[in-house]
């Protein structure tokens, strides 16, 4: 009987690695955790495709937007840790726990980092009618009329940069909510509503009509997008790190030898040529990391966010 049991595991483990090694043999299901349109949706296609043609087997994008990633973050969690299921999303990944009283799942626990992909400075811009061109122009606008302090904030993750921002500035901000980055950069524009803190891709389209100024990278260093932008830093104020970012990720429990070979195949689109400069469309550089450097990331920002949030007075809904 026990010879038996063992052939039994020995059999089992040989089927497994067959399985493994036989990896992909059907379709890749990629969550996108956004609507169609704008950048996670359109960086989730560029690699999808391209992964496709690197795995020999169809990556298929499935957008899952609702609740800041949150509907799609529950979708990847109720799936098998086979690598047939994964997930790229943004931000809201991290913000969410400072958002939200209770989440249908664990931000460390129930995930598996695979691959960080994209990251991008936010940047701070202003509507061009009320002359705020620099930080310092800004900072005497606020003495002036602290009224003039009125800021879009589409989404959660602008939300805390812009509480960051009055944190290390010690000025007064009243943050508008607004339901897209389109539309908020779109009043900023119109003159409806004064400043913002947004994606570099959103703002481009409106930079050579004159109606709005970018005053500042919320980076330590200037982007290659706006090298002609200075950082919040170079005009003064204490070091600010506020970053757009991409990941994919799977549900948990997967085999590490597993993540490994995902990972290596998306660094491997990554450095090529063509999928760089489809990234770069979006005003995001190409970030090649290690699953444990995603990990890393994610376990310091969540806690960062938490505090910030904490320190400004947002109650999660």
């Amino acid at each position: 009987m026990r010879l038996v049991l063992r052939l039994a595991a020995v059999l089992a483990l040989v089927l497994a690695s067959a399985a493994q090694a036989q990896y992909p043999n059907r379709p890749i299901r990629l969550i996108i955790a956004s609507s169609p349109g704008g950048g996670v949706d359109g960086i989730g296609r560029v690699l999808a495709e391209a992964l496709s043609a690197n795995l020999k087997q169809p990556v298929v994008p499935e957008n899952r937007p609702g609740a800041s990633g949150v509907i799609a973050s529950e979708q990847l969690v109720k799936s098998a840790p086979d690598g047939y299921t994964l997930m790229i999303t943004q931000n809201g990944h991290t913000t969410n726990p400072a958002m939200f009283k209770s989440l249908p799942y664990d931000t460390f626990k129930d995930f598996t980092p695979i691959a960080p992909i994209a990251s991008s400075p936010l940047v701070l811009i202003a509507t061009s009618g009320i002359g705020a061109r620099s930080v310092k122009d800004m900072l005497e606008l606020a003495k002036r009329d602290p009224r003039a302090m009125s800021f879009a904030a589409p989404e959660s993750s602008t939300r805390l940069a812009i509480e960051q921002l009055a944190q290390t500035t010690g000025i007064a901000i009243t943050a508008l909510p607004y339901k897209g980055t389109g539309p908020a950069v779109a009043d900023v524009a119109g003159g409806h509503v004064n400043f913002a803190v947004t994606t570099i891709a959103s703002v481009l389209p409106f930079r050579s009509g004159g109606k709005l100024n970018i005053v500042a990278v919320m980076a330590p260093e200037r982007t290659s997008f706006l090298p002609d932008v200075p950082t919040v830093a170079e005009q003064g104020l204490p070091r600010i790190d506020v970053r757009g970012w991409w990941g994919i990720f799977g549900p948990a429990n997967m085999p590490a030898a597993l993540v490994g070979e995902l990972n290596s195949k998306i660094r491997a689109v990554l450095s090529t040529p063509a999928v760089r400069h489809k990234i770069e469309n979006f005003s995001a550089e190409v970030w090649l990391g290690s699953p444990q450097e995603l990990d890393a990331f994610i376990r310091r920002e969540v806690p960062a966010i938490q505090a910030l949030a904490r320190k400004a007075g947002i109650e999660p809904e």
